[in-house]
């Protein structure tokens, strides 16, 4: 019986803690991804609905001091990488600063505006550091629908 109950409430907390997705890192340089949520997206590609919105969250280890940081989203679309618009003050997004091997979590969201187009993109999500260098960088497969 207790089995049974562990089982549904580990279920439970993972469907209210987000949705652990396979990423690809496209270069982190100062710090070291340990998960990428995002929320929702309980199947790949991630199905980003017109008019919702994303919620992000990514668990790094900073390699480095960070004293500031700066968000950068792109989408590739038919091989071109096109910027995805986004508030670019990561540090709204984490704690800074953050000394070299704190473990911190990024958190953003991000409204899918009605005016996208439906298509299959890959987006590549960056955050650079105060000398520009990428913090963290993953790309992951995403279908904009309605």
């Amino acid at each position: 019986m207790w089995k049974v109950v562990a089982v549904v409430v580990a279920a439970c907390i993972v469907g209210v803690f987000g949705d652990k997705v396979q990423y690809k890192d496209c270069g982190s340089v100062s710090g070291t991804i340990s998960d990428v949520d995002i929320t929702p997206c309980p199947t790949e590609p991630c199905q980003f609905v017109r008019t919702k919105t994303i919620n992000v969250t990514v668990d790094f280890t900073a390699k480095t001091a960070i004293s500031t940081a700066v968000t950068k989203v792109y989408g590739f679309i038919l091989g071109i990488k096109t910027p995805f618009p986004v508030p670019g003050d990561a540090c709204q997004d984490m704690t800074c600063p953050i000394a070299s091997g704190a473990v911190t979590s990024y958190k953003n969201s991000v409204f899918v505006k009605p005016e996208y187009p439906k298509v299959s993109v890959v987006v590549q999500w960056e955050v650079h550091d105060q000398d520009d260098k990428l913090i963290i960088c993953f790309n992951v497969p995403v279908q904009i629908s309605d």
